[in-house]
């Protein structure tokens, strides 16, 4: 048929109008394409920090994928090491070459703490050689043997480190700690610098301290006070020297540990606006509340004129500001008392609180 006589029939004419577009449509397709691989994000807080003869590694495990999804099949990690000149600031694509495998559930070769990763880079126990820059990379590797992308790079310029501080000491004060040592030899032994400070750490387990120094500033004396504290709780310390200035801090291996248990001693003050109520056969008290956040309570102390000694009526603190005595004489004159305990373990109790006297008829 031919096109003047297909537009005698418009149903025909439309049908070779649209066989004309698909033809060349149908001659574009191609095979199909293959899914995009669903990977793990990057490792997160990655951070390469010196330490003595070494390299402590940190990072946080993630928990998604590259699309959002849980990161349910996550099977080890891949640290890569570069070692550059002191001061470097390009390093070359082929510089990396992989430093350990650590697997995500329960390494051998790293401490989890949560989902903190540390690797000790301290090559094999025999210790990193000086005077070059150590930089790194890590990534996150699936079980089905697929690579996340790399976290950002860490480096690290290793210069010698100096000794430990000795003889470390903890006082404990009053919601205070009070560290002192002793700095180390000058001069200091051969391959070893002499510190420019130091830094302080602190944790709740023996062995196990804040990735931070409590220190907000390098300290540059032999002694350092923590006011951060809670009573009736143990800390554990150690001090580490410091040859650099500013972080990352190039330090020594630890000091040894001091622990120690803060004590609050600081009694409250006196309860102030005893007002004391007589009526039939009680005495109604009332007084103002502590002004003080760790009061536990109240004791109200009698004593019966002419004796010196007061009695205790309340066998354990009275958390109100109110109290009912039901065991009064008639014909009888009474003077009250109220202390304030706070709820340290030591129960410090205030002195007494001014004097009410009452008299029964």
């Amino acid at each position: 048929m031919t096109l003047h006589a297909a537009c005698r029939h418009p149903r025909w004419a439309i049908t070779i109008v649209v066989a004309l577009f698909l033809v060349p449509a149908c001659g574009r397709k191609g095979p199909p394409l293959p899914p995009r691989p669903v990977v793990p994000v990057a490792a997160g807080n990655f951070r390469a920090e010196p330490r003595e003869a070494g390299v402590i590694l940190s990072w946080t495990r993630p928990t998604r994928n590259d699309d959002g999804s849980p990161l349910t099949d996550l099977l080890e990690f891949r640290l890569f090491r570069a070692t550059l000149p002191l001061g470097a600031t390009t390093v070359p694509p082929t510089a990396f070459s992989t430093l350990a495998a650590i697997r995500a559930d329960q390494p051998e070769n790293a401490d989890v703490q949560g989902s903190l990763y540390a690797y000790r880079d301290d090559a094999g126990g025999h210790g990193l050689a000086t005077g070059r820059q150590y930089r790194y990379r890590v990534r996150a590797i699936n079980r089905r043997g697929q690579a996340g992308a790399f976290s950002a790079d860490a480096a690290v310029d290793l210069t010698p480190a100096s000794v430990p501080p000795a003889d470390l000491k903890a006082t404990a004060g009053d919601g205070t700690v009070d560290l002192e040592w002793h700095a180390p030899p000058t001069p200091p032994p051969s391959g070893h610098q002499v510190p420019r400070g130091y830094n302080v750490y602190r944790g709740l387990s023996p062995g196990v301290y804040d990735a931070q120094p409590i220190n907000a500033a390098l300290v540059l004396e032999t002694r350092f006070r923590d006011a951060g504290v809670r009573s009736d709780v143990t800390y554990y310390y150690v001090v580490r020297s410091v040859t650099n200035e500013r972080p990352p801090w190039r330090e020594s291996a630890d000091s040894g540990e001091a622990s120690v248990i803060p004590q609050d001693r600081l009694a409250p003050a006196p309860p102030r606006g005893l007002v004391a109520i007589p009526d039939e056969g009680v005495v109604a008290l009332t007084w103002d509340a502590n002004p003080e956040a760790d009061v536990l309570g109240y004791i109200v102390y009698r004593r019966e004129i002419p004796q010196l000694t007061p009695v205790r009526l309340t066998d354990a603190p009275n958390p109100g500001t109110t109290f009912t005595d039901r065991t009064p004489r008639p014909s009888t004159t009474y003077v009250y008392t109220v202390t304030a305990v706070d709820q340290s373990a030591r129960r410090n109790e205030s002195a007494p609180s001014t004097e009410v006297e009452v008299h029964l008829p």
